[in-house]
């Protein structure tokens, strides 16, 4: 029985130490029968680093990025000269507001009620030759009182009464744009004594009273003015909750805040909930489906609009849409209020928020419906996680619209336009759709992590991610004229590496004793993997040299590569932020480089492969063999007179404790008799 037990679990280390996949060409990529693929980017998006790359997927097509007028983004005061026209009556007043809205300039200039109701006053800038009529007048702040006061205040909440009467004013003058409809300063909601604290040089030029600022170009477009109202009062309300959240009590003038993405999304779902069917009217869902940046992959949390591509506006609206097809009218009034209710800054986050607006019923099915990679999710965590599977589903309820569940997304009308360029980086929480005759190949160098959902007859026909690679031994190897060459780990003088020859097995795997020094250890990291040698030496890591990059060294300083591994054998390590197959081999040079990936593309140079090495049991001088010599290598080691490197340790432990004893040199001499196995 003791000999039963002991085969057994021999087995299970043999088989644990067999590479996890072939890596040789003979390898089939994966396919998926759809008519459309969805690439989806699980990741956040981060300005500085959470690009994967889609793969090659079709005949190269020049990207090209619109340019624009930026959105108004209010910042400190920069102030001109005193401009009060000396228009004085009792129903005047000053107002500090920005006159130049590309240098955000601001002038102090006197006003006049125009109108005044329950929750608001109209003012005119005293004077102007550019106002609404009265008549325009009347209209609008019919339309506030009616209409916009009490859906916007409903759906999201109150807003910080710095009046003291609770009415918001309303400044209506001519912009030195006819882009810009109107704008909320989130400035203009702070007190007098929060402004001093913030801009005690300039702190004269703030208003601190609740102000929407409404462009007159627009008078005669009362259907755009309308929507400004309620999409600016919006706003104003999601900043008075930012400012009322206890978290941000310590943070005054750096609150956290919302971001753009979901807050422009909320601004335009007041603009729906006020007026049904008037976004779509104004053309931005349409936008969305010609936006050049939607068809590129732009994130929903990159929220990057204008005036020739305003796609980022169509996308937050079609997203918080979804958010109240799933969770109902209310959904914007919780989240809000989840904000308002924050003690702290963990909980100041998009993700918790729209969390907490699940059942757990919800989030249990949410979660388990894609398949995310294990390094994926715990790079994101819980809340996000969930919050970038609702993102993937909003995307594929638009392509399948399914009547109910998480892939319903209502009456909306979108289409994502479809990709047509050779590969792309994708941001993360970005997707590129690609249109295919009936089946789709997953392309070998399409990075780990990524998700290709198959779309086909109007139903989502697989979900498919590539893999991730897993930590071990490799020899790093390209084939040229016939040889396979590898990466030596052992440095040279000037420690720049050579190349060593090594020669796979048919499946591509490697053994230990033909790897000649050859043999590298993958490390995971928090920001890729480190691939290291530990010898008499000291440990020694792969990494690049001078900033052209042109050569590949082994140093002491840790070389952090982003390694993706593929399921036809294709490998990709990226170091420094260059994009790219990192280490090939060249026909001109005799030894290992790093090139840009513009260069990859001369046929001269040999796609690398990082060849699994497989490791016997008990071999510890990686001769192949196992014999008396390798027990009494461990022998010597434990006494301090031999040294064995990282994968000889490997070999080794024969007990698989982690660390090399005595108890290993009886294990490796057992297994040698033949009394184990």
């Amino acid at each position: 029985m003791r000999r039963i037990i002991s085969v057994f679990f021999a087995a299970i280390l043999l088989l644990a130490l067999l590479p996890h996949a072939a890596i040789g060409e003979e390898t089939q990529s994966h396919t998926i029968d759809a008519d459309r693929v969805l690439i989806y980017n699980p990741l956040v998006y981060d300005t500085e680093n959470s690009a994967l790359f889609s793969g090659t997927i079709a005949k190269q097509q020049a990207d090209e990025d619109p340019t624009g007028d930026p959105s108004f983004t209010p910042g400190m005061h920069k102030t001109g000269k005193d401009t009060t026209l000396g228009y004085k009556d009792t129903d005047t007043q000053d107002f500090w507001v920005c006159t130049d809205l590309v240098t955000y300039r601001y002038d102090k200039c006197t006003f006049r009620i125009a109108a005044e109701g329950e929750h608001c006053r109209i003012w005119t800038m005293a004077e102007a030759d550019l106002v609404f009529t009265e008549e325009q007048t009347a209209a609008m702040l019919e339309q506030f009182e009616s209409v916009i006061y009490p859906s916007d205040t409903a759906y999201f909440g109150g807003f910080r009464n710095l009046g003291g009467d609770g009415k918001l004013e309303i400044l209506t003058y001519a912009m030195n744009s006819t882009s810009v409809c109107g704008f909320f300063d989130s400035y203009d909601l702070y007190t007098r004594e929060e402004i001093a604290v913030i801009d005690p040089d300039d702190a004269d030029s703030y208003n601190c009273l609740p102000i929407i600022n409404v462009n007159t170009r627009m008078a005669n477009r009362e259907s755009v003015v309308y929507g400004t109202l309620a999409h600016e009062f919006q706003h104003l309300i999601l900043r008075s909750a930012v400012l009322a959240s206890p978290a941000n009590a310590d943070l005054l003038g750096h609150e956290k805040t919302v971001g753009i993405w979901l807050n422009e999304g909320f601004s335009m779902a007041a603009e729906e909930l006020c007026y049904p069917g008037s976004v779509a009217e104004q053309g931005y869902v349409d936008a969305y489906g010609r936006s050049e940046k939607i068809r590129l992959g732009m994130s929903y949390r990159h929220f990057d609009s204008t005036s020739s591509d305003v796609g980022a506006y169509g996308q937050s609206f079609l997203f918080t849409e979804y958010l109240r097809r799933q969770f109902g009218d209310g959904v914007f009034h919780e989240i809000l209020a989840y904000w308002l209710g924050a003690e702290s800054l963990t909980e100041l986050s998009e993700a918790q928020a729209i969390r907490a607006q699940m059942t757990d019923d919800q989030i249990g099915s949410l979660e388990s419906l894609y398949p995310y990679s294990e390094t994926v999710e715990e790079k994101l965590g819980t809340d996000e996680v969930l919050l970038s599977k609702l993102a993937l589903a909003f995307r594929i309820a638009m392509l399948v619209r399914e009547e109910n569940g998480w892939h319903a997304i209502g009456t909306t009308e979108a289409e994502i336009p479809a990709y047509t360029g050779s590969g792309r980086s994708i941001e993360g929480g970005g997707a590129l759709l690609i249109e295919c005759n009936g089946s789709f190949t997953v392309p070998a160098d399409a990075d780990s992590g990524l998700l290709f959902v198959g779309i086909a007859d109007g139903a989502v026909s697989e979900i498919y991610t590539v893999p991730e690679p897993e930590e071990g031994f490799y020899a790093i190897a390209a084939e040229f004229q016939g040889k396979w060459l590898a990466v030596s780990a052992k440095p040279a003088e000037g420690r720049i590496l050579e190349a060593v020859p090594v020669f796979p097995s048919a499946d591509g795997t490697i053994d230990a004793a033909n790897a000649n020094g050859a043999i590298f250890r993958a490390v995971r990291t928090e920001d890729g993997f480190r691939f290291e040698c530990r010898n008499s030496s000291g440990t020694y890591c792969l990494s690049r040299t001078a900033e052209t990059g042109q050569t590949l060294s082994v140093s002491e300083e840790d070389g952090i590569f982003r390694w993706t591994h593929f399921a036809n054998g294709a490998d990709r390590l990226q170091a420094d932020g260059v994009y790219g197959r990192a280490i090939l081999y060249g026909g001109y040079q005799h030894g290992f480089g790093y090139f840009a990936p513009g260069f990859f593309e001369n046929a001269s140079f040999a796609k690398p492969r990082l060849l699994r090495v497989t490791i016997m049991r008990g071999d510890a001088n990686l001769d192949g063999k196992l014999t008396a010599g390798d027990a009494a290598l461990v022998l010597r080691t434990v006494v301090g007179l031999s040294y064995m490197d990282d994968p000889m340790c490997a070999a080794g432990d024969a007990d698989g404790d982690g660390e090399i004893t005595a108890a290993d040199a009886a294990k490796i001499l057992r297994l040698v008799v033949q009394l184990e196995f």
